[in-house]
């Protein structure tokens, strides 16, 4: 079952490759004046939607197609997202909302956008200073090992 997925993989792979050099080729072949207003871009678009669209199926397809595989696998997921949600509560109950009226209509913004924005930065600055202890604490231990 692997060896035919991955089969079906590469085949998808050089389709998309094969038209993107003939979208390029024939973006080289009009030029730049060529280009514009012909609608030869749009087909670019149309495929990286396609492409888009693939990537995500897949991406919500393949953890749930091993989650039923793995069901205790499961737990660590649950886990995870569980802890996650708890850092998320905590970064938007520490985050507020730092303009007043008149910056938040020059910025076109709420304050709850405002709050929203705090939130996810606190959430951001933590999950990097966690990725950096981790790597700082995995290449201290890997000296003693």
């Amino acid at each position: 079952m692997d060896k035919t997925i991955l089969t079906i993989f590469k085949i998808i792979s050089l389709i998309f490759i094969a038209l993107a050099v003939i979208f390029q080729v024939m973006v080289l072949i009009k030029g730049d004046d060529g280009v514009i207003g012909t609608g030869i871009l749009d087909y670019y678009i149309r495929l990286s939607y396609v492409a888009v669209a693939i990537a995500a199926i897949l991406a919500l397809a393949f953890p749930l197609y091993f989650m039923i595989q793995n069901p205790k696998d499961l737990l660590k997921i649950v886990g995870g997202i569980v802890v996650l949600a708890i850092i998320g509560f905590i970064c938007y109950s520490i985050a507020d909302n730092t303009f007043n009226i008149a910056q938040l209509e020059k910025l076109k913004t709420t304050s709850d956008v405002s709050r929203m924005v705090g939130a996810s930065l606190y959430f951001t600055y933590f999950l990097g200073g966690i990725a950096v202890l981790s790597v700082i604490f995995s290449g201290i231990s890997g000296l003693f090992k």
